[in-house]
C-alpha cells in the first residue's frame, strides 16, 4: 500500500503546488472563498470530463497502438514521426481547439511506447507547443481567441488573415526546431511484443460519442451531452470509468481559482498601471507576460480590462501560451498524460527556449 501511495505521489508530484497555492490563496482571501464556483469555468470542466472518459475509452480499446504500429512501417525514423504527429496537432487544433487536439494526439504518441525503446516524453512536450502555434490560427482554436473575436467583432476570415502573419512565423520556427532536436534515427517495433487485443466495438462507439461530442460543445451544449457519455459507459463499459483520470478535473477546478485571485491582486494591478497601454509593443509585452503568470485565457481577459487593442493582446496571448507550464492550460494536459517528474524538466527546457525565440522575432517582426 505505502509503494502504491508513493506512486501516486510521483506521478502527481509537478502538480501538486497547484494545491498549495490554492491553499494558501485561500487562506490570504479567505472571504472570496464563497465565490469560488463563480471563478471556475464550468462549461470547460464539463467538456474536459467528457472528453476525458471518451478518450480514456479509445486508449482502451487499443486502436491507437494498431496505429502507432502502422506509422512505423511507414515514417520509420524518429524525426518523421515527430513531424507527422505535430503536423496533425496543428492541423486539429485549428478547428478542435488545442486541447480536444491534445486529446487526440496524446494518447496516439503514448501507444509508441509499446514500439521503440525511448521515451516519447520530448515528443509530448513539442506536441503541447504545436496545438498551441495550430490554434493561434483561427477564433475557435482556443478559448482566448474565442473571447477575443467576440470582443473584436470582426468576421472570422478577418480574424484568421489578422492571425496569419503570425501563425506563419511560429509554425516555421517549430519545425526549424523539430528537424535540429528530433534525428533520424530509425526507430523499430520490439519483436517480442504480446498481440494486441483490438477492441473494435469500444472503439467505435467511443469514436462516434467523440464526433457527436465535438459537434455538441461547438454549440455549447456539453452540459447535456456530459450525461449521456456517462450513462452510455456505465451501461455498457462501466470498466472504463475507474480508469479516468479524474484527478485532472481537480485540477483545473483547483486552477481556475488560483488564475483568477492571482489576476485580481492589487500589486499585479499597481503593475500594470505603470505602463503606457497605449503603445502596441507594451501591450503585446505585457500580454505575454500575464500568460506565463495566469494561463493566457485569464490573461487576455485581464489585458482587455486595460486595453482594446484586439492584435497586440491576441498575439501576446498566442505567443505566451508557450513558455511555463501554467501559461496555457493544454500545456497542463500534455503534461498529465506524459505522467512523470522527467517531463517537467523536458518542457521548460524547449518550450521556455521557443518562447524566447518567437517571442523576441514577433516583437522585431510586428512591432518595432
Amino acid at each position: 500500500m505505502n509503494s502504491k501511495f508513493m506512486k501516486v505521489i510521483n506521478e502527481n508530484i509537478v502538480f501538486l503546488p497547484f494545491f498549495f497555492i490554492f491553499i494558501l490563496l485561500s487562506a490570504l482571501y479567505s472571504h472570496e472563498i464563497v465565490h469560488y464556483s463563480d471563478f471556475v469555468d464550468w462549461q470547460t470542466i464539463v467538456t474536459l470530463a467528457g472528453l476525458l472518459i471518451i478518450t480514456t475509452a479509445i486508449k482502451e480499446s487499443a486502436y491507437f497502438s494498431i496505429v502507432a504500429e502502422k506509422i512505423l512501417k511507414k515514417a520509420n525514423t524518429e524525426r518523421k514521426v515527430a513531424l507527422l504527429l505535430i503536423l496533425l496537432s496543428c492541423i486539429l487544433s485549428s478547428f478542435l481547439t488545442n486541447d480536444i487536439a491534445l486529446f487526440i494526439v496524446v494518447p496516439l504518441t503514448l501507444s509508441f511506447r509499446r514500439f521503440i525503446g525511448s521515451s516519447m516524453g520530448k515528443l509530448i512536450v513539442f506536441e503541447a507547443i504545436a496545438v498551441n502555434v495550430g490554434s493561434a490560427l483561427t477564433p475557435i482554436g482556443n478559448p482566448q481567441n474565442l473571447f477575443l473575436w467576440h470582443q473584436w467583432d470582426v468576421s472570422f476570415l478577418t480574424f484568421v488573415m489578422k492571425m496569419l502573419p503570425l501563425f506563419v512565423l511560429l509554425f516555421a520556427l517549430l519545425i526549424i526546431f523539430v528537424l535540429i532536436i528530433f534525428p533520424s534515427k530509425k526507430l523499430s517495433a520490439h519483436s517480442n511484443q504480446e498481440k494486441i487485443k483490438f477492441g473494435r466495438k469500444l472503439f467505435l462507439l467511443s469514436i462516434l460519442l467523440l464526433a457527436g461530442y465535438v459537434i455538441i460543445i461547438q454549440f455549447g451544449l456539453a452540459y447535456y451531452a456530459l450525461p449521456v457519455v456517462f450513462l452510455v459507459y456505465l451501461a455498457f463499459y462501466r470498466n472504463i470509468l475507474p480508469k479516468v483520470d479524474w484527478l485532472l478535473i481537480l485540477l483545473f477546478v483547483t486552477i481556475f481559482v488560483d488564475f483568477h485571485l492571482i489576476s485580481r491582486m492589487q500589486i499585479i494591478l499597481n503593475f500594470v498601471n505603470l505602463y503606457d497601454l497605449n503603445s502596441h509593443t507594451t501591450v503585446f509585452s505585457l500580454s505575454i507576460l500575464f500568460s506565463q503568470i495566469t494561463s493566457n485565457v485569464p490573461a487576455s481577459i485581464f489585458m482587455s480590462k486595460f486595453s482594446h487593442n484586439w492584435l497586440s493582446i491576441a498575439y501576446g496571448v498566442n505567443v505566451g501560451g508557450n513558455g511555463t507550464v501554467i501559461a496555457s492550460l493544454a500545456n497542463i494536459i500534455a503534461l498529465r498524460f506524459a505522467g512523470g517528474k522527467k517531463i517537467w524538466m523536458d518542457f521548460h527546457k524547449y518550450s521556455l527556449l521557443y518562447l524566447i525565440v518567437t517571442g523576441g522575432l514577433a516583437y522585431a517582426v510586428f512591432f518595432l
